[in-house]
């Protein structure tokens, strides 16, 4: 199992009651421009944890906006769903199970901050962070 953090706005506009809706997250981006996001939303596999969030560079503040379990890979996903014409784009399909807002900051004594907070998908490490994911979903 891994935790994943993962954007919702797109452009302006916040997604995540879509993505709560449909029980899915959908990168926001066309696959033809962001091959890179794809490639590491193809490792996602059921059990993995994803959150979604709002950061600012340099903060060390994260917004958690909600907290979901993925249910199946992006292959199954793939043969399962239709793939959106508009937009080369697939969703994952994603339990949703925390949907309330909530904070998380990390402290100073945490180390030092990295830019890969704002990004749109990346995979969670930091101790601290991952603690305050799992001890929230588990109390739901």
């Amino acid at each position: 199992m891994a935790i994943f953090g993962a954007g919702s706005n797109w452009e302006g506009v916040e997604k995540k009651e879509k993505f709560f809706d449909n029980q899915e997250y959908v990168i926001g981006w066309d696959y033809n421009d962001s091959k890179d996001l794809y490639d590491i939303i193809s490792i996602l596999k059921a059990g993995d944890i994803v959150y979604l969030k709002s950061n600012q560079s340099g903060s060390r503040t994260l917004r958690i906006k909600g907290i979901g379990v993925v249910c199946q890979s992006l292959l199954h996903n793939f043969f399962d769903t239709q793939i959106n014409q508009e937009k080369l784009s697939i969703a994952i399909k994603v339990k949703w199970v925390v949907k309330k807002e909530f904070k998380i900051t990390i402290p100073p004594k945490e180390g030092k901050l990295t830019n890969f907070r704002a990004a749109t998908f990346y995979e969670e490490f930091l101790p601290f962070v991952q603690k305050q994911i799992i001890e929230t979903l588990f109390t739901q």
